[in-house]
């Protein structure tokens, strides 16, 4: 019996011994998994932050480098008129003067043909214009300002008579009636329409009508901030489309060959919004220049 018990405690030890060699040879192997794990999960999110840096100077690299591509470049209107435009433009400038150390804004007029601007009315400003010229059925030029903290509604307007040099104030009860400039027909008679598209440094205006599609206006792989923001508008005479590039007054004629020019250097934006015109055609010369 003794012989027994001292057996069955022999077998129970080492049962036990081996139950212990067990558990901890799981937990060995369960230490070792673990360190693979961390291991694995380490390696993932040091390649996830790797590529996330590399990403980010690509990216950056990238943005430079588009950003450092040039605007496209036209021939200027006002270094070589063309005389077979007719038309004369409104629009409002921001362009410093030398002689006037005063920030101000101008209404200005200028032959669709080309050639100087003139200034019709300047006023002082503070914050950048908003402002409209338009011309009216009269051929007299409606200049209206608007207060930029008070919901864009109108403060004050003039009307001038361009070959006179003649100016009026409007009355209160009048203020913004005919302020907005239109934007005329998409559709001339020829059932030809304007349709612009493109954007991130490329533009492209087509005349699709009838007879199939034309491009009139094509850039590409300009810089990613410019673009046309506002316009194309049809002249009177449908000879020529006007568009904004958020700088410049940009003239394309419609006949083949299509030519695109600068007619000024420098507009201001719209009072309203990117989509209306920030500028005002007026067939005929209007008594300028």
């Amino acid at each position: 019996m003794g012989l027994f018990v001292v057996l069955s405690l022999a077998v129970l030890g080492l049962v036990v011994l081996g139950v212990v060699k067990l558990l901890n040879s799981a937990r060995a192997e369960t230490d070792a998994r673990r360190r693979r794990v961390r291991l694995t999960i380490a390696a993932t999110v040091a390649g996830i932050v790797v590529a996330v840096v590399v990403g980010f100077f690509v990216a950056v690299r990238n943005e430079q480098q588009a950003q450092s591509r040039p605007i496209p470049t036209f021939p200027s209107l006002a270094t070589s008129p063309d005389p077979t435009l007719r038309g004369t433009v409104a629009y409002i400038s921001e362009a410093k003067n030398p002689a006037v150390k005063q920030r101000q804004a101008c209404a200005r007029v200028v032959a669709a043909a080309g050639g100087p601007p003139k200034d019709v009315l300047c006023w002082p400003i503070s914050s950048p214009a908003l402002a409209t010229a338009v011309w009216r059925d009269d051929r007299k030029l409606l200049v209206t300002a608007f207060n930029d903290t008070a919901g864009k509604r109108p403060t004050w307007a003039k009307l001038i008579d361009i070959p006179t040099g003649h100016t009026e104030t409007v009355a209160s009860s009048e203020l913004g009636v005919g302020a907005r400039p239109w934007d005329g027909p998409a559709t001339n008679p020829t059932g030809e329409r304007l349709v612009t598209t493109g954007e991130d440094g490329n533009a492209t205006i087509t005349l699709s009508g009838p007879k199939g599609a034309r491009t009139i206006l094509s850039v590409k792989n300009s810089r990613p901030s410019w673009g046309i923001q506002s316009g194309p508008v049809w002249s009177p005479d449908w000879k020529w489309v006007l568009t904004w590039d958020g700088t410049r007054l940009l003239l394309t004629t419609v006949d083949t060959p299509t030519t695109t020019r600068v007619l000024v250097d420098e507009a201001s934006g719209g009072a309203y919004d990117y989509q209306a015109p920030n500028f005002s055609i007026v067939l005929g010369s209007a008594g300028f220049p």
